[in-house]
């Protein structure tokens, strides 16, 4: 079973998230410092998918952070303050996808499953 860190800081954010990714063993974290902790200390995570304005670390910031340490591990960024410029630094720095909350649950499932086939191609 493949998984998922998910990270946002609002707790019913992260219950209805990891319920409609229920397929998929979820590891959620409240911060991007903790989402690090989580890869570090060698948890097998085949996918982050995190908020992007956070208290401490942005979700941008754990982008890059983790383009580094894990190159073709996919990340998908999702926000509630979009922009143009926010979509255009998040995916020149690597992330997958870029959604705007409130995402639907099967669009989150659909794009999820294409950055795992994107990932096992």
């Amino acid at each position: 079973m493949k998984t998922i860190l998910l990270v946002d800081d609002e707790p019913e954010i992260l219950k209805v998230l990891t319920e409609t990714l229920s397929d998929y063993n979820v590891i959620a974290k409240a911060d991007a410092e903790s989402a690090l902790s989580v890869i570090r200390g060698g948890a097998r995570v085949d996918l982050v998918l995190t908020d992007n304005f956070m208290p401490g670390m942005k979700g941008s910031e754990l982008i890059a952070v983790l383009k580094k340490d894990a190159p073709s591990m996919p990340v998908i960024m999702l926000t509630a303050y979009s922009s143009v410029e926010s979509y255009l630094q998040n995916i020149s720095s690597g992330a997958f996808e870029y959604i705007n909350k409130p995402v639907k649950a099967g669009e989150l499932r659909r794009i999820v499953k294409a950055a795992f086939d994107s990932k096992d191609a």
